[in-house]
């Protein structure tokens, strides 16, 4: 996830529209922009955060849309950095790559 996700079909579509997606989202400070062409903008606060888990920082704004978009998320490619060399490297980037769900 990120501080802005654009979405347009089909996903947004079988989120119900962007009003669909409203519905489905909670925090406060999550937005939800409807755009020409039956897509959306979702913001995730006012700002880009980058979370610390150490400070109890979770971005429950990020972990709430990832929740919401998991059917939709590409699978983990561990080919997708060429640091996965190494088991240690690969189990690593997964839990990065799940970092909102799990």
């Amino acid at each position: 996830m990120h501080w802005l996700n654009f979405l347009g079909q089909p996903v947004l579509g079988e989120l119900g529209g962007a009003a669909g997606l409203r519905t489905r989202l909670h925090s406060p400070t999550t937005t939800v922009q409807e755009l020409e062409g039956e897509r959306a903008v979702v913001t995730l606060g006012p700002r880009p955060e980058a979370g610390d888990l150490l400070l109890g920082q979770r971005l429950p704004e990020y972990r709430e849309l990832a929740q919401v978009l998991e059917p939709w998320l590409e699978p983990f490619d561990p080919d997708f950095l060429f640091c996965t060399r190494h088991a240690d490297d690969e189990a690593e980037l997964r839990r990065w790559w799940r970092r909102f769900l799990d």
